[in-house]
């Protein structure tokens, strides 16, 4: 690779959710990452539940005495109630609620990033009426965001997950929205679901990239890197040739690795090396 470097590797608590969030931080120690994208999630540090005041030096001494830098925060938002565009007003303004905690968790750990779903609605509805909803609440936020120094980063999903399907999809809302407190990312597992190619999404999103997932998969799956069907290299190459200076952070994310998240992050994390080094 011309300029992506090691440096722009993120890995991640993402295996590790069924472990102490002490397990994943030694772990990850072990396998000599620096900086991570820090899983927002139960039993690590749900922020519903956290009392950032009091939680959060904590956390960053685990952190701190690990030699770990939190670059990303992503609250988990697929499995647990939170919905920004929800039709019911209550379940909304607690999400937002939840996402106002993580730009706040970030802030205050020296990250930069907050990665964000644009929300849902049923499958039955209309979707203007849920893009309607999705673009306030996601414009509060990056209100929030800007204060706060943030950016959060705009992910695309099926419509069972979020409003923003594709790229050019997050690019229409980045636009409507008009703040540049958020911003758009590539997940390379997510892409079949949008039938975008990594060249198409790079292009899509008009100089808007900022973070990158990275994980193999069949196309979807978020799994170790080789274990899948998706030209992972490939890919690195376009983001290479773009330019991309951004973050790659490893979203290993499947039932498959819950007994070894070891094994699963050290493999994807040499991988990610040799590719980058190739």
């Amino acid at each position: 690779m011309r300029q992506l470097s090691e440096a722009q590797i993120l890995t991640s608590n993402y295996p590790y959710y069924r472990y102490s969030l002490d397990y994943a931080l030694d772990s990850l120690e072990r396998i000599g990452a620096e900086n991570i994208e820090f899983y927002a999630c139960y039993p690590h540090f749900y922020l519903d539940d956290a009392e950032l005041s009091k939680d959060l030096p904590g956390l960053r001494k685990s952190l701190s005495d690990r030699h770990l830098s939190v670059r990303c925060v992503t609250p988990e938002q697929c499995l647990y109630p939170v919905n920004i565009a929800a039709r019911d007003r209550i379940r909304r303004e607690r999400s937002i609620e939840t996402f106002r905690r993580a730009i706040r968790c970030a802030a205050e750990l020296g990250g930069q990033y907050v990665v964000l779903l644009a929300g849902y609605g049923t499958l039955d509805e209309d979707e203007s009426e849920i893009w309607k909803r999705s673009l306030e609440s996601a414009a509060e936020l990056g209100r929030m965001a800007e204060k706060d120094g943030i950016t959060l980063v705009l992910e695309t999903s099926p419509r069972e997950y979020t409003t923003t399907h594709n790229s050019k999809d997050v690019v229409r809302m980045l636009r409507e929205i008009g703040s540049p407190g958020i911003k758009g990312m590539i997940d390379t597992a997510t892409l079949g679901y949008s039938g975008e190619t990594m060249g198409q999404a790079i292009a899509d999103l008009e100089g808007n990239l900022a973070h990158v997932h990275v994980a193999d998969g069949v196309p979807d799956g978020h799994l170790i890197l080789g274990e899948g069907s998706l030209d992972i290299p490939g890919m690195l190459r376009e983001l290479d040739e773009a330019g991309y200076k951004g973050a790659l952070s490893l979203e290993i994310l499947n039932d498959r690795y819950v007994r070894d998240p070891h094994r699963a992050m050290e493999i994807s994390y040499e991988k990610l090396r040799e590719y980058l080094n190739s």
